[in-house]
C-alpha cells in the first residue's frame, strides 16, 4: 500500500513536470514573437518548478541573488524617503520602484529555470524551440527589409506591437536594430549547432544551414556593430581558436588603434571604404585624440563614472541617467542609458550591488566553461555552444543595452540558469571521478 501511494506521489510529480516542461518549451517558442502571450505560459511553468523545488539557500550561487534583491529593495527605500541630492527632486520615485522588475522577477526565472534545463537533452529541447522562434523574426525583417513590410502593427489591443519602422536597416519587430542584433547574435551559435548536430547531408541539415545563413544575414542587415563583432567573436571561439590566442589578436588591436589616435596617424587611405554603408561604421571619423573622447560612448561612460562617484552607495534610481545627462551636459541629445549594464546597474543602484550581482554572473561564466577544442565529444556539443551563446550576450551588455527589451532580459536569464546546470553537471562529474578513483 505505502509503495503504491510512492509511485502514485512520483506519477503525480512527474506528470506535473511534463505539463510545466510544455509550458515552458511553448513560452520558449513564442518569446521573440510575442512576450506577453510568452509570458502567460512561462509564468505557470516557473511557479510549477518552484514548488517541486523549494530549496533555493541550498545552492549557494543563489545567495549572492538573493541579497543583491533585499539590497535593491533597501537602495529604492532609502532614496525615495530620503532625498540626498539635488537631483532627486527632478527624477520620478516611482520609477525606482518599477526598475525593479527588470532584476528581481528575473532572478526567480533563473532559479526556476534551471529545472527543465538540467541536462544536456533539455538544454538542446530549449535551444531548438529558441531557433525555430526565431524564424518569424527572420520572415517579418526580411520583409521590412526588402519588402517594405512597414508597420508598427498591433495586436490584441496593443499588447503585442511589430514595430517594423520604416527605416534603412532591419529591426523586425524589435524596438530598435540593436535589440535585433542582440537577438540573433545570440541565437547564431545554436543554429550553428543543429548543423553541426545533424550529421547526414538530408534535407533537415539543409534546413539548419539555410537558417544559419539567414540569421546571420540578418544580422549584417541590422548594421549593428556590436552584434556583428560579437558574431565574429562567436564563430572564431566555435571553429576552435583559444581564447587567450583571441585575447592576444585584442590586445595587438587595441594598440595598434591607440596608436592611431595618440600620434594621429593620417587614416585618408580609408575614405574609399566610407562609401560602403555596412564598412562606414567601422572607420573613424578622425585620428584625432580629443576627437575620439568625444565619441558618444565615451562621453556616455565619463558621464556615468561621474555620476556614480558622487552616489556610489545608493546609486541614482532606475531611468536616471538620461535626465541627469541633460541636466549636467545641457546638450538636446537624448541617452536613455548608460551602454554598459555594469556601469548601468551601479548607476541606479550603487556600487555594491553591481559588483556583487555581476561578480556571481562571470564566475558563474568562468568556471562553467567547457572544452571549447574543436574536438569536443559530440555529447557535450550542446555546453559548448551553449556558453559561447551566454558570452555573447554578457559581451553585447558591455557597449549597449538591449536588456530592458523584456525578451532580451528573459533570454539573458534562461541563458544563464543553463550555464548554472552546465557547472553542476561538471561539478558532479568532478566528484564522481574523485571517487572512482579512490
Amino acid at each position: 500500500m505505502f509503495i503504491d501511494q510512492l509511485n502514485m506521489k512520483k506519477i503525480r510529480s512527474e506528470s506535473i513536470y511534463k505539463t510545466g516542461n510544455i509550458f515552458f518549451k511553448i513560452g520558449i517558442l513564442i518569446l521573440p514573437s510575442t512576450l506577453f502571450i510568452s509570458s502567460i505560459f512561462l509564468l505557470p511553468s516557473l511557479i510549477i518548478s518552484n514548488i517541486q523545488n523549494r530549496y533555493l539557500l541550498k545552492d549557494n550561487w543563489n545567495i549572492p541573488l538573493i541579497g543583491c534583491s533585499f539590497l535593491m529593495i533597501i537602495v529604492c527605500i532609502i532614496s525615495n524617503l530620503v532625498p540626498t541630492n539635488f537631483y532627486n527632486f527632478f527624477l520620478d520615485k516611482k520609477l525606482n520602484w518599477l526598475g525593479l522588475i527588470n532584476w528581481i522577477p528575473m532572478f526567480w526565472l533563473y532559479w526556476c529555470a534551471q529545472h527543465y534545463l538540467k541536462d544536456k537533452r533539455e538544454r538542446i529541447s530549449c535551444a531548438f524551440f529558441l531557433v525555430l522562434g526565431t524564424i518569424p523574426i527572420l520572415i517579418s525583417g526580411f520583409g521590412q527589409y526588402y519588402f517594405d513590410w512597414y508597420g508598427p502593427f498591433r495586436f490584441l489591443n496593443g499588447t503585442i506591437i511589430w514595430y517594423q519602422r520604416e527605416v534603412e536597416y532591419l529591426t523586425g519587430p524589435f524596438n530598435n536594430p540593436n535589440i535585433a542584433g542582440t537577438w540573433l547574435a545570440v541565437i547564431f551559435p545554436f543554429c550553428f549547432f543543429f548543423v553541426l548536430k545533424s550529421i547526414k547531408i538530408n534535407f533537415k541539415r539543409l534546413f539548419y544551414i539555410l537558417l544559419t545563413l539567414a540569421t546571420l544575414l540578418a544580422s549584417f542587415l541590422t548594421y549593428s556593430r556590436n552584434a556583428i563583432i560579437n558574431i565574429f567573436l562567436a564563430s572564431v571561439i566555435l571553429m576552435g581558436v583559444s581564447i587567450k590566442i583571441i585575447f592576444l589578436i585584442f590586445l595587438i588591436i587595441l594598440i595598434l588603434s591607440a596608436s592611431i589616435f595618440i600620434f594621429e596617424i593620417p587614416l585618408e587611405f580609408l575614405n574609399i571604404f566610407k562609401e560602403n554603408k555596412f564598412l562606414y561604421g567601422f572607420i573613424p571619423e578622425s585620428n584625432k585624440i580629443s576627437d575620439f573622447l568625444n565619441f558618444f560612448r565615451i562621453k556616455i561612460w565619463k558621464n556615468t563614472i561621474f555620476n556614480i562617484i558622487k552616489s556610489p552607495v545608493i546609486g541614482w534610481g532606475a531611468s536616471s541617467f538620461s535626465s541627469i545627462y541633460l541636466l549636467n551636459r545641457y546638450e538636446e541629445q537624448r541617452f536613455e542609458h548608460t551602454h554598459n549594464i555594469v556601469l548601468e546597474l551601479a548607476h541606479n543602484y550603487g556600487i555594491i550591488v553591481s559588483l556583487v550581482l555581476f561578480t556571481t554572473i562571470f564566475l558563474l561564466i568562468y568556471k562553467s566553461k567547457p572544452n571549447l577544442s574543436s574536438n569536443v565529444p559530440n555529447e557535450d556539443l550542446i555546453n559548448k555552444f551553449w556558453w559561447v551563446s551566454t558570452l555573447v550576450m554578457v559581451l553585447m551588455h558591455m557597449s549597449d543595452i538591449a536588456y530592458y527589451d523584456g525578451r532580451i532580459s528573459i533570454l539573458f536569464w534562461i541563458l544563464m540558469a543553463g550555464i548554472r546546470c552546465i557547472l553542476k553537471e561538471s561539478n558532479l562529474k568532478e566528484i564522481n571521478k574523485k571517487s572512482f578513483t579512490n
